[in-house]
């Protein structure tokens, strides 16, 4: 193995042990990165990119899907998030994939009648 190949490995196994559990643990992590920075707010574009980057996943339940593509409709029209508004929008997106992936395991279920 070169050393750009064990760089890659390292910082592939770096980021599978740091990769958020959900797609609204993503979106968590925004104030705190923010609060890195010295700052209380997350800007817009901030948000826009950490909502493509949870997009694929909430593209799995239309709802979820729904909520991504309306926020990032609406930041454009904004300038920065605070947290409580990103942990009510991480919940709800959570809530709905948890909902979505309960919906297909029930329609799934099949009776031993």
């Amino acid at each position: 193995m070169n050393m750009d190949q064990e760089h890659a490995a390292e910082t592939a196994e770096q980021t599978d042990s740091t990769a958020p559990a959900t797609p609204g643990d993503a979106l968590r992590a925004l104030p705190s990165e923010a609060a890195d920075r010295g700052t209380r707010f997350v800007s817009a574009q901030a948000m826009q990119a950490r909502l493509f980057s949870v997009y694929d996943a909430a593209a799995a339940a239309e709802d979820a899907l729904a909520l991504v593509q309306d926020q990032l409709t609406l930041t454009l029209n904004r300038s920065y998030y605070e947290a409580d508004e990103i942990e009510q929008m991480a919940q709800q997106l959570d809530a709905l994939l948890v909902l979505d992936t309960v919906d297909r395991s029930e329609g799934e279920l099949v009776s031993d009648e």
